[in-house]
């Protein structure tokens, strides 16, 4: 849906082309069996993960220091994901089990990938129109509540870790400048929005901050990482931004995305493109 941004998702990202290429013969998805209970349904999954000796995880648990599922929705093309990101250890098998303690996520690298190991996953689920599938859909097919994390480190130890997942989703910000399809100068851009203060269905909003990303419409290095994007998380107060002008070109068109930011990770991006002079 969009550029991905800030230093921890720039490290995770950067591993999905090899990811993509080695990890999906292997990543599994599962709807789970969770009628002999969930603790027993965790102990079978990881038990099926890792049948070799190699696998076999023992001693203390070691905690995966960040677990984010979250939800993105998009208030301009009317869209909603679920996305998650585990990094921090280095593991060589990765399982997401859902408040029901069904196995939804499984993710096993191959070869040399599983010799180097993995030590951040960053993925984005399909983003079907609102339409298509309504939000409500979506929150029945994914619950609120702990998403548990298990599998084994790369020295084979148990991993452990949890993500909190909810349903509130913040509602779309709304951008007073720029106009969409306006034309600015290259110098001194202020960006501008109103405050979000509540979710899509007009629920009270823990706000923790708003993201503004601007990107470069043109692809300069179509195989790397070079494109241009501002990319800044500020304070939950503030509703405007100045763009440095070292970053924007004259006679070029840009992306603007302000995305709202709520307490258990949610988010809800509003779009537009603009032209500098």
């Amino acid at each position: 849906m969009r550029t991905r941004a800030g230093l921890i998702l720039i490290v995770a990202a950067a591993i999905l082309p090899v990811v993509s290429i080695s990890v999906l013969p292997s990543v599994n998805m599962h709807s789970g069996h969770s009628s002999q209970g969930d603790k027993q349904g965790k102990d079978d999954s990881l038990a099926q993960a890792t049948p070799n000796s190699e696998d076999n995880c023992s001693g203390p648990a070691v905690r995966l220091p960040s677990t984010k599922l979250f939800i993105e929705h998009n208030s301009t093309d009317e869209d909603t994901g679920v996305h998650g990101l585990f990094d921090g250890i280095d593991w060589k098998k990765l399982l997401i089990f859902d408040p029901r303690g069904r196995l939804i996520l499984e993710v096993e690298p191959n070869a040399q990938l599983r010799n180097q190991s993995i030590s951040g996953i960053f993925f984005e689920s399909a983003e079907p129109p609102n339409e298509d599938v309504p939000i409500e859909e979506i929150f029945r097919r994914f619950p609120e509540g702990r998403y548990q994390v298990e599998g084994c480190t790369k020295d084979g130890k148990r991993l452990k870790g949890s993500a909190l997942f909810t349903h509130d989703i913040p509602a779309g910000p709304v951008i007073t400048f720029p106009q969409d399809g306006g034309v600015v100068s290259p110098s001194n851009l202020t960006i501008t929005w109103n405050h979000v203060t509540t979710t899509l269905d007009g629920r009270p909003l823990k706000r923790t901050g708003y993201e503004v990303i601007v990107t470069k419409d043109v692809t300069d290095d179509p195989n790397g990482f070079s494109l241009p994007v501002f990319d800044v998380h500020v304070l939950p107060s503030v509703t405007s931004l100045t763009v440095s002008a070292q970053f924007l070109e004259p006679n070029t068109r840009y992306e603007l995305e302000v995305l709202a930011l709520e307490f258990s990770g949610n988010q809800t991006i509003t779009v537009l493109h603009f032209e500098t002079r």
